[in-house]
């Protein structure tokens, strides 16, 4: 009787300095909060991590989304071998581009028929590949980057006239500097 006794002593001491271990709860801060990530995020420790091309609290955003809209801009133009010229000013509309999460157009809205730039973006950083657009038999070749900061952008344009007869080589670089707008 006495062995049963000092069994059951031990198991309850036993029982006792283990339960912090087998007792201590440890809720799910993503089951506590509710957090349901979107667009294939995944939620560690109550907050979504975003599969790439996404953002948000919820990855409820496309990369480009926070790009889109319009954008006041003053211009100024560098034209090889000249001094800068200043603009007056300018409207940049940036759209996203249907499917790609990552890309945008880019135009003019004062001056602009065929110059329709596409752009990369990541993070808050904006990539313009090289490309060709060809207006009316030339051939003009655009470059650059750019950014944005608490609604303000920037971008750095670099434009070259590519003549088909190789007789004739233009080149300007422009930088747009502008503050988000809605019409």
């Amino acid at each position: 009787m006495k062995q049963s006794i000092f069994r059951a002593l031990v198991a309850i001491l036993f029982i006792i300095s283990a339960a912090p271990f087998f007792s201590s709860c440890n809720p799910d801060a993503c089951v506590t909060r509710a957090t349901e990530c979107k667009n294939g995020g995944v939620c560690r420790d109550g907050d979504c991590e975003c599969a790439l091309g996404y953002e948000g609290d919820s990855c409820q955003f496309t990369a480009n989304k926070k790009f889109e809209g319009y954008y006041a801009c003053a211009v100024a133009t560098l034209v090889k071998d000249n001094p800068p010229q200043s603009e007056n000013d300018d409207t940049l509309r940036l759209k996203m581009n249907a499917g790609d999460r990552f890309g945008l157009t880019m135009y003019s809205v004062r001056d602009s028929i065929f110059e329709r730039i596409n752009l990369k973006v990541s993070g808050n950083y904006i990539t313009i590949p090289q490309q060709d657009i060809y207006f009316i038999g030339d051939v003009y070749r655009y470059t650059g980057s750019g950014s944005l900061n608490d609604g303000w952008i920037t971008i750095h344009l670099k434009k070259e006239f590519l003549d088909p007869n190789q007789s004739f080589f233009y080149e300007e670089e422009r930088t747009y500097v502008g503050q988000y707008y809605e019409p």
